[in-house]
């Protein structure tokens, strides 16, 4: 599963990623700490996430937490909050809507 994709997945039917066309030809550029500054904390966690990135999940983490009234003290809280898990090699396809 491409990078793009990943972050942008809005669930899955299977083995196939259901993917936000719109929002993945709109930011796919952004990096990691580009998109959490955007206000797309979903999709900057993915990233860093998808890129086993310790310091961009903290910034992302940081981020979060000054605009949530929730507090969060671990960047791994954040994958139950967004309902993140690692790519997983069974998904073998994409379904762009």
């Amino acid at each position: 599963m491409k990078k793009e994709d990943f972050v942008f997945a809005i669930g899955f039917d299977g083995n196939k990623a259901i993917v936000d066309k719109r929002s993945r030809s709109r930011y796919k550029k952004l990096s990691t700490r580009e998109l959490a500054d955007q206000g797309l904390f979903r999709e900057a966690y993915r990233s860093a996430v998808f890129e086993e990135n310790e310091e961009d999940g903290l910034y992302v983490l940081e981020k979060f937490n000054a605009v949530s009234r929730v507090k969060y003290s671990q960047r791994r809280d954040l994958m139950k909050v967004f309902g993140v898990q690692k790519p997983s090699a069974d998904i073998t396809g994409i379904r762009a809507v």
